[in-house]
């Protein structure tokens, strides 16, 4: 079997580096693709091909599919970081949104180097964020698949967590922060958010079922809402630092 070498000199069958290659690439091409849609369809794409959720659920379940726990991790982190990458670069070498920058005086190469250096910011944030995050997701993972009861279940109920924080937070803005008129907009957000809390029970509900042993409903139940209450606050501080880029 044609096989890869990594860091540390081991080799890795091909066909287990495919999978994260395949979701990453996929991952940045569609959500670079939902940007380019008509704002009226890209509210219904978003919450399942370009948002938290969606970038969550595929590192998931790519890493799930892995065969060790490093295999997972490897999975997670390539998976969010490819994706990260592609998305950016199409961002760069075929969007022109970051051509005029933020700033609407000044001469106009100044004003692109000013959008450049915003993307190249924002790629570098969500690289961080890819790193953190596909490790996270790829141990979660695993546990659930191999895990004991007790452990696949605290695993779950976090992961539930993480694929939901960024919809638990838009609503907790609608609710706590906005101060504007509850219009289209709002609840549009408010409608995504929804959906995607419905996708993350489905994910967590397929693998629930999958796994051979069951596990708690009342850990995984607690567990998943201690770990929402903590996604919103970590999507607050997200929101705080994107705003800045």
């Amino acid at each position: 079997m044609t096989e890869l070498k990594t860091l540390n000199g081991r080799s890795v069958p091909r066909r287990q580096a495919l999978p994260p290659v395949l979701a990453g690439v996929a991952l940045g091409v569609t959500a670079f693709s939902v940007d380019l849609a008509p704002e009226a369809v890209g509210r219904f794409l978003v919450p399942a091909v370009s948002s938290g959720f969606a970038w969550g659920v595929v590192a998931l379940a790519v890493s799930y599919f892995a065969a060790t726990f490093r295999s997972a991790l490897v999975a997670g982190v390539g998976t969010l970081v490819l994706a990260t990458l592609i998305y950016y670069g199409l961002v760069v070498s075929l969007s022109r949104r970051w051509y005029h920058g933020s700033s609407s005086s000044g001469p106009e190469g100044a004003v692109s180097l000013d959008g450049l250096i915003s993307v190249a910011r924002a790629s570098a944030f969500w690289l961080v964020g890819a790193l953190f995050g596909g490790l996270v997701l790829g141990c979660l993972a695993n546990v659930v698949r191999v895990g004991s009861a007790r452990n696949a279940s605290v695993a779950l109920g976090v992961a539930f967590g993480l694929l939901t924080g960024e919809a638990a937070y838009a609503i907790f803005h609608v609710l706590f922060i906005w101060v504007g008129p509850v219009d289209s907009f709002v609840w549009a957000r408010v409608g995504s958010a929804a959906v995607q809390f419905l996708l993350a029970a489905a994910a967590a509900l397929v693998a629930f079922r999958r796994r051979r042993q069951l596990v708690s409903l009342w850990v995984l139940l607690m567990t998943a809402t201690v770990s929402t209450v903590a996604n919103v606050a970590i999507w607050h501080l997200i929101e705080v630092v994107r705003t800045t880029l």
